[in-house]
């Protein structure tokens, strides 16, 4: 992996081609066997081929189907840029029923999509899967009537998952979906962070996740409605599992649907390319304390050339276990348009951290929710499984976490293997800059990208939500 940790250097600022491949949907008893990846963190490609087999944890979605006000679905992305094609197995899991396995193949070159649905029908589903080679990028597109929401699968799982923002204000739904792939029963316990301060619901402590199967915790109806600050660990007992958000924002100035993992880890980093303040905008940072003691943390405010230089340093605390909310509205002296964020803590690797930004769009908004890249996973090459089928700008944000100019070239993935996009080579990225980059040209659209630099990069991504709906939803690319 080319990855590479980086110190940075600005002054701190703050206030306050489609294949389905599925068997006939037999039943099996075989258990599969998982390889085991290093440390939990930012989902990332390994592509060392190091391990017989590599496993993917995908977060889960509804499969409930078209429930006449649109369709609740789930599909697995599977991309493959080498000249060898891939095999492997996708196990499906649900709250009621026998996992189902399926045999999966990438081409050369190739992308595969799975319609969970083609697996199994089940209000709630999600996967593992297998493979024989560690090159393939696999994700989830979560279908929702809201909008759809694209989210990397996890390399592993873990024994604690965090999710730094939640929202059940205005009747918003958020639920958790807990999965646990082994054999053994995982038991976790829940705990809750609002701006009353933390909770630890009875109701949620020693709770079962069965072997082999999915658990739903809806977060409101476990007593914690109309919150607008809401943070949540997931700790295990014994065991380990998966844990994803499903989330569906429907007012308090939040609409749009959200599915994505959780935090597998606390990190002293949290990378994010795509801030931006301007009219009708809201961005905000839930900065979450999970630990024991009190954090400190900082924001450095990056992209804005010289302005950087006239914003003065400041910090804040987080007290353990409660979550602080940092709106970048109040912010004096943050200029209207783009910029990025790197939100640190001073006493450690002890926060979690993501960014919640609410657009216009049309005569309504959008929200989209993003969690940081941690420590450690900036990269100097991305890859982009999904992009755009149609010709939209401003698809790819770009951060240079370094503090020297460089440039990155955008190459689509093809038959041919890594071709340049044209007008979409050595774009100049200057030191703690931002870039945009149009996905406009037709070797771009449809197809798996890569982003290839000579600097250390943070990539997200701004994707349709559908084609019905005006506004975009967020999501980080793969490191490698």
């Amino acid at each position: 992996m080319s990855l590479r940790r980086v110190t940075p250097v600005v002054l701190v600022a703050m206030v306050t081609g489609t294949i389905v491949y599925a068997d006939d949907g037999t039943r099996s008893d075989v258990a599969p066997i998982f390889s085991v990846s290093g440390s939990a963190g930012t989902p990332v490609i390994p592509g060392d081929d190091s391990s017989i087999t590599t496993s993917w944890f995908c977060g889960g979605t509804s499969a409930a189907g078209d429930s006449g006000g649109g369709l609740y679905s789930g599909e697995i992305v599977l991309s493959n840029p080498t000249e060898v094609g891939v095999r492997g197995t996708v196990t499906a899991l649900t709250t009621d029923g026998e996992p189902i396995e399926s045999p999966v193949v990438v081409d050369p070159r190739g992308l595969t999509i799975i319609d969970v649905r083609s697996l199994v029908n089940s209000a709630y589903a999600s996967t593992v899967v297998e493979l024989d080679s560690s090159s393939v990028a696999v994700e989830q597109r979560a279908i929702h009537p809201a909008g759809t929401a694209v989210a990397p699968c996890a390399n592993a799982a873990s024994d604690t998952w965090h999710f730094a923002d939640g929202f059940t204000f205005d009747g918003s739904d958020f639920r958790l979906i807990l999965t646990n792939p082994y054999l053994s029963a995982a038991v976790v316990n829940v705990s809750v962070a609002t701006e009353g301060g933390p909770r630890t619901p009875s109701n949620l402590q020693g709770y079962v996740i069965p072997a082999r199967s999915i658990r739903v915790v809806n977060v409101a109806e476990a007593g914690f409605r109309d919150e607008k600050v809401l943070a949540v660990s997931v700790v295990a007992e014994s065991g380990r599992f998966v844990a994803a958000k499903d989330q569906h924002y429907l007012g308090g100035g939040r609409l749009g649907h959200i599915n994505a993992l959780g935090s597998p880890a606390t990190s002293s980093q949290w990378w994010f390319a795509d801030g931006e303040k301007g009219s009708g905008i809201s961005e905000r940072y839930s900065i979450y304390n999970p630990t024991d003691e009190v954090a400190q943390a900082s924001v450095l405010i990056l992209g804005l050339g010289q302005v950087e230089s006239m914003l003065p340093p400041a910090s804040l605390s987080v007290p353990a276990h409660e979550v602080v909310t940092v709106d970048t509205a109040t912010i004096q002296g943050l200029p209207a348009g783009a910029h990025a964020m790197l939100i640190s803590s001073e006493t450690g690797s002890d926060l979690v951290v993501e960014r919640v930004i609410t657009r216009p769009a049309a005569d309504y908004v959008a929200t989209t929710a993003v969690l940081g890249v941690m420590e450690g996973y900036t990269s100097q090459r991305w890859r982009v499984p999904t992009s755009t089928s149609i010709a939209i700008e401003d698809a790819l944000i770009v951060l240079n976490t370094s503090g020297e100019s460089g440039t990155f070239t955008v190459y689509s993935v093809g038959p041919g293997g890594e071709e340049p996009v044209p007008n979409l080579t050595e774009i100049d990225l200057g030191p703690n800059s931002v870039v945009s980059v149009d996905l406009v040209d037709p070797l771009a659209l449809g197809r798996p990208l890569v982003l290839a630099g000579d600097r250390a990069m943070v990539v997200e991504r701004r994707l349709e939500r559908n084609t019905s709906l005006r506004g975009r939803s967020g999501s980080l690319a793969f490191p490698e």
